[in-house]
């Protein structure tokens, strides 16, 4: 009786979304979660073929109604009508996001009208917020390709998530009561935790909300759900199980992939986008890198000014297909990764994103002016229990900061380890400051925890690269 009921609500919440999406003017997304399954079922061939005709399209339309690329272009003697395939984007000069911010107007498609469309804003965890905006078409594609991006992990509408998000523009409105509230959550299906602030209070109340919702899935940043799950188990609360755990906008380590698996039960995915290209791509079963969504975004990784090669770190450049009304070509994400120079045994043939490696302002520097990735650092703990969250803050070349949020004491001896095996990959000329503190500060507007902050010649990287644009 219990699993026809389910099955029944399950139905309902879907007509219901139906219902709720056709309010927000959204309904039409039900095309783009189809183009998203069906490009797993075709050739790697025809899907390239598809995704080089997408990209000629946008290239045109970018330079024959945006100002902007039209004297870019033409100054750098680039000829839009001339490219053929993602190589020959290697003679585009990058997008950034200074350029966005100084030339938005000029980078707006004059056959677009205003109410056609809509102003975002990046999440500025690493600085500023910069806005942009989405023609409507792109925005309802978007819904639906990363509708069918959850129906792979195995979460579809219907199904009761519990979301546990930071950017606030993007969850539900709770000030407002009555039925318009009511059914707002009961079709989205969803109980919310912002985490901005997480505190016992907020969390405890969270926690009674989910044990009557029962719900079927977890979503939200994997440092956030980290902290409500530990929150459950040393209170000794009756755990959350789910089915599906879905983590997106940070890096998720193997260490706190089976820690959430310990803690919640279910199986983990890990999903890649950001608020100006949406969801890029996915992990299927295997968990083995991401599957780039082809038909929405042409993905590059460039080291020292050149596309590097497969299996090569750089940073990720990204030309969005979707977005005709301010179009982003070339634009610089800030993150690093690599892509795999061999398909993925599960059979799908999106193209693989072998690994994500932080962000470029996540490099550190030893006292030498050699450079660290951060994520060498932060996976560097991550089996002590003792050691609940650390954040590296290096803010001179020869100093580095180490802030721990502990469980209980920090003997003298994990003291000594935190700081030799920092020493092992940063140099043991450098010193090693280590400090307790209560928790780490998440970013206000997104409700991420920065786990490295460089403040050293944070430029450095931005400028040589861009010279080789």
């Amino acid at each position: 009786m219990g699993a026809w009921f389910d099955a029944m609500n399950r139905r309902l919440r879907a007509t219901a979304y139906d219902v709720l999406c056709w309010r927000d003017r959204i309904s039409g997304w039900k095309p783009g979660r189809e183009a998203l399954l069906a490009s797993i079922r075709k050739h790697p061939i025809e899907l390239a073929r598809e995704a080089e005709a997408a990209l000629q399209m946008i290239v045109m339309h970018a330079y024959q109604t945006c100002p902007h690329y039209r004297e870019l272009w033409d100054d750098a003697g680039f000829q839009p009508s001339a490219l053929r395939g993602a190589a020959a984007l290697a003679d585009v000069p990058f997008l950034t996001k200074q350029i966005i911010r100084e030339k938005k107007a000029s980078m707006v498609s004059d056959r677009f009208a205003a109410e056609e469309l809509e102003l975002s804003y990046t999440g500025g965890t690493t600085g500023v917020q910069t806005s942009f905006y989405l023609d409507h078409s792109c925005k309802v594609a978007r819904v639906g390709r990363q509708w069918g991006m959850h129906e792979l992990c195995g979460y579809k509408p219907g199904m009761r998530r519990a979301l546990v998000w930071g950017v606030h523009e993007d969850l539900p409105p709770g000030a407002r009561q009555g039925f318009k509230r009511w059914f707002r959550r009961y079709a989205s299906g969803q109980e919310t935790l912002a985490c901005t602030i997480m505190d016992e209070h907020l969390m405890r109340e969270y926690y009674s909300r989910l044990r009557g919702f029962r719900p079927e899935v977890v979503y939200g940043y994997p440092s956030a759900l980290t902290e409500f799950g530990l929150f459950i188990e040393e209170r000794g609360l009756a755990p959350i199980r789910v089915d599906t755990i879905i983590t997106t906008a940070e890096r998720l380590s193997d260490a706190k992939r089976a820690q959430l698996h310990r803690l919640f039960g279910g199986e983990v995915f890990a999903l890649y986008g950001t608020r100006e290209y949406g969801c890029m791509a996915f992990e299927c079963t295997r968990h083995d890198g991401y599957h780039i969504d082809a038909g929405s975004v042409v993905l590059e990784i460039v080291k020292d000014g050149r596309v590097a090669r497969a299996g090569e770190s750089g940073e990720i450049v990204v030309t969005d297909l979707l977005n005709y009304g301010m179009p982003f070509i070339r634009s610089r994400t800030g993150d690093r990764g690599a892509l795999s120079a061999d398909p993925c045994p599960c059979g799908n043939p999106l193209p693989l994103l072998k690994s994500l490696d932080g962000r470029v302002s996540e490099l550190l520097y030893r006292p030498d002016g050699s450079r660290v990735p951060g994520l060498m650092l932060t996976d560097l703990f991550m089996q002590l229990p003792t050691i609940r969250y650390l954040q590296f803050v290096q803010e001179s070349i020869d100093r580095l900061e180490v802030k721990l949020v502990v469980a209980g004491e920090l003997s003298e001896t994990l003291r000594a380890q935190v700081v030799r095996e920092v020493q092992q990959i940063m140099g043991g000329a450098i010193a090693i400051d280590i400090r307790l503190v209560d928790d780490i500060e998440r970013n206000p507007r997104s409700g991420k925890i920065e786990e490295v902050i460089c403040k050293v010649d944070r430029h450095r990287e931005s400028m040589r690269m861009g010279s080789g644009a």
